[in-house]
């Protein structure tokens, strides 16, 4: 037992990352699974030779287990309790500390035979991890079988037929679909926040960009409206594993109708992602996105609010934009920007304010994420003249937000939902003389309606209010 017992500092040490790759194995590809185990073996291996070191310092075998045990803890799982506490780091953390710090000093100082406690927590380890790996190989079994009996509905694996792509223009033009998170419409930015949008929708319709004035998304939340737009159908229509599953849901965002339709017709699918929790674009020919093996091993830990993690993504993203626009056509181009979606990490001007989570919960908040949207239209001009700069015939671009933003409660639940449904819309649209649909769900069947030939109903507009709490897409 004595020997195992050595082993828990270790176990509690690789527990959280195991626990996220197990929670989002969906995204894992192989190759980045050996690497992850390669890791998380390193990691074991530092924290027993932390033990082999202490115990020149810590004569008592049963101390030294849980001081270390401690120290993993303190290290390693920092990041479920800031997402159990909610508030600021620089709050969280000292609070944090001084909980490790104390208990330690107890631990220390204790005279008792403090063995049967290394027993308690060497159990409690060991059972932990049987459960948790029982638990989600049980889950690993169902959904191999569900994906087995296919989670694509029919109408996605069998895509329309476009007999031709050049109809309108006489070329194929490329295509972007940027998809800023959580960007509110520019009515909700002056009725709220006391925001004029005027200078970057100058700046849209300058470059010839039509926007609509009252855009709607038909659902509240990501991972229902970026499905269902890309499915250019609404999720209740799907089978019901598709509409209530969100592993179903993510699979959707990745393998959907449009991309089939764009692949039928000979465009590279080309995929730039900021959230791996959300989108990866796996099924991309070609994609740009954030390390999911740093997410893995960072997220849990203390490191993780020092690693800018965060605004890389997002600045990484928009950099993307060079290397796809670049790329000789004709091309689909699938952008998921995070922001100005919370967690707030930019100023007006791309300045790093630390790390804000929460949303808009408050007047506070409300500033940070005006902040990070003042910063996101600059991004966004740079990445339009980016565009238009290398392309060699006239694109297509649509800059469309999944949602608006999520005010606070004192606004009330009827402002407040209201409010999330109204969300930027913008398409540059060659040779267009025909104004684009007002809500998220119709806007593919526009598009290929307009220029590839289809003849696509266009569907009712529906706002479906989900509950945030029921289905956020990042999973702890």
């Amino acid at each position: 037992m004595k020997r195992l017992i050595a082993f828990v500092p270790s176990l509690l040490a690789i527990f959280p990352s195991l626990f996220l790759f197990l929670n989002n194995k969906e995204v894992i590809i192989l190759p980045l699974l050996f690497v992850f185990l390669l890791s998380l073996f390193g990691v074991g291996a530092i924290i027993f030779l932390l033990l082999l070191a202490s115990k020149i310092f810590i004569k008592d075998f049963s101390k030294a287990v849980i001081f270390v045990s401690l120290i993993s803890v303190a290290i390693f799982y920092y990041g479920y309790f800031f997402q159990i506490i909610q508030i600021r780091h620089r709050f969280a953390m000292p609070i944090w500390f001084s909980i490790f710090l104390i208990a330690g000093f107890f631990v220390l100082r204790s005279k008792k035979n403090l063995t049967s406690v290394t027993k308690i927590i060497g159990i409690f380890t060991m059972v932990l991890f049987a459960v948790s790996i029982s638990f989600f190989t049980t889950i690993i079994i169902k959904e191999s079988s569900q994906q087995n009996q296919g989670t694509m509905p029919p109408d996605n694996k069998n895509s329309a037929s476009i007999d031709y792509a050049n109809s309108v223009l006489g070329y194929t033009p490329d295509i972007y679909y940027i998809i800023p998170d959580g960007y509110a419409n520019s009515k909700v930015l002056e009725k709220n926040f006391d925001y004029n949008n005027n200078e970057f929708l100058s700046y849209l319709k300058n470059k010839g960009f039509t926007i609509i004035t009252d855009s709607k998304s038909n659902y509240s939340n990501t991972l229902f409206s970026v499905p269902a737009t890309l499915s250019m159908q609404y999720l209740d229509t799907l089978p019901d594993f598709l509409y209530s599953s969100l592993p179903a849901r993510r699979e959707l965002f990745e393998q959907n109708k449009v991309i089939n339709l764009f692949k039928n017709i000979g465009y590279q699918y080309i995929a730039i992602s900021s959230d791996n929790t959300t989108f990866t674009g796996i099924s991309a020919d070609k994609k740009f996105g954030p390390s999911m093996l740093f997410r893995l091993l960072i997220r849990p830990t203390i490191f993780d609010p020092f690693s800018q993690r965060f605004r890389n993504r997002v600045l990484n993203a928009f950099e993307a934009f060079n290397s796809a626009s670049a790329i000789n056509g004709p091309k689909f181009v699938l952008a998921h920007i995070i922001a100005p979606h919370d967690p707030y990490v930019f100023g007006p001007n791309g300045e790093n304010i630390g790390i804000n989570t929460g949303e808009t919960r408050s007047s506070n908040d409300m500033k940070l994420y005006l902040g990070q949207l003042e910063f996101v239209n600059k991004e966004l001009e740079k990445t339009i003249d980016t565009i238009l700069k290398n392309s060699t015939n006239p694109p297509i671009i649509i800059i469309q937000s999944d949602h608006g933003v999520l005010l606070p409660d004192s606004y009330g639940i009827e402002t407040i939902q209201n409010e999330r449904f109204s969300n930027l819309s913008a398409y540059l649209l060659p040779n267009n003389t025909i104004n684009p649909p007002d809500t998220n769900i119709n806007t593919f069947r526009f598009i290929f309606n307009q220029y590839f030939g289809t003849s696509f109903d266009l569907l009712e507009d529906k706002n479906i209010w989900v509950d945030p709490s029921i289905s956020n897409p990042i999973k702890y």
